[in-house]
């Protein structure tokens, strides 16, 4: 059984965004680097025992582990269940949601809003530990307002149950705006007898090993969507050319062709595409033109252009940032 107190430092993890961390993407980043931790979409507790198609988004292939899956909701028993379930699958571990800024979510007492309700918080962690031998992490952000709370809310979590525990270095009030501040989370460190890590703004790992200070390690987050190359150590960071995003983003397609409808891939494909071309001259119509493709057929066919240089005015050299 994996334990977080004996994962090699620093932790690097792939932080759990919806929409976007599916099996298809978590492959894709495991070829950069083998060492990353995975983690899945962003998924409702109940609805992963209500819905089949739910169920199926958190299916996952061997080479994902170690592989997380992040839930969010309120209900202590249907977290219970889940987790049962989510053992049986042979996943890492379950990752509990108390961050998500969303009005809707937290509207609910899901994600933040779990925040200002300690009680439950608790009983949700304590229910996942209580139901099975997974690892149970949470990931959550400095508080509501400020971070005036964070160093008791945490301390409740790890006497609930929690090994592990994931900030976001914003208050659910800032939601994804502003800088993230990692000071509070370095503070917190020293309250906690389990791992710490640190989220927001890391660009890639070596900007990860810079902020993370005394904690245990890091998540990439948005950085990452359409660019894997920020799981890439340090020593190995190089600009990728035009054609090798392309060679990627075409393995990545066919990842989600293995497992979605066609259009349904190219649809939420869509959300990785501007991050694989960032960097380049390609031209504004031509990145419109690829996100208007419908076909698979049409799209495949545009990118190999790209890659060859064949479509007008759509290429450029890559600017002079590393990926």
């Amino acid at each position: 059984m994996l334990r977080w107190s004996e994962m090699p430092r620093p932790i690097i993890g792939l932080a759990p965004m919806d929409g976007i961390t599916d099996s298809a993407y978590r492959r894709v980043v495991r070829r950069f680097n083998p060492d990353v931790v995975l983690f899945s979409e962003f998924t409702s507790a109940e609805g992963y025992l209500r819905s089949d198609r739910v169920r199926q988004r958190l299916d996952y292939r061997p080479e994902e582990h170690p592989y997380f899956v992040q839930l969010f909701g309120s209900n202590p028993d249907a977290f219970a269940e889940a987790a049962r379930a989510l053992e049986q699958l042979g996943v890492a571990g379950i990752d509990i949601n108390m961050g998500c800024p969303a009005k809707k979510i937290v509207a609910s007492q899901h994600g933040s809003g779990l925040m200002r309700d300690v009680n439950r918080a608790c009983e949700v962690v304590s229910a996942v530990a209580n139901a099975c031998s997974l690892e149970v992490s949470v990931k959550t952000r400095l508080g509501w307002s400020d971070a005036a709370n964070l160093v008791p809310f945490t301390k409740a979590l790890v006497d609930a149950g929690a090994s592990l525990i994931t900030i976001h270095g914003r208050t659910y009030d800032q939601a994804f705006g502003g800088e993230a501040d990692w000071t509070p989370i370095h503070g917190l460190k020293a309250h906690l007898s389990v791992p710490v890590l640190g989220n927001g703004d890391a660009a890639d790992v070596a900007d990860g090993i810079r902020r993370m200070g005394p904690l245990n390690g890091f998540m990439i987050g948005r950085a990452a969507i359409g660019n894997p190359w920020v799981f890439l150590p340090p020593e190995q960071r190089y600009a990728p050319s035009l054609a090798e995003r392309v060679e990627v983003m075409l393995q990545h397609l066919h990842h989600m062709l293995e497992v979605k409808p066609e259009r349904r891939a190219i649809l939420e494909f869509r959300k990785h595409m501007v991050g694989y071309l960032k960097g380049f001259g390609c031209a504004k119509h031509a990145r419109t033109r690829l996100l208007k493709v419908e076909e698979l057929d049409t799209l495949t066919g545009m990118l190999h252009a790209m890659a060859g240089g064949d479509v007008p005015g759509a290429l450029g050299e890559p600017d002079s940032r590393v990926a």
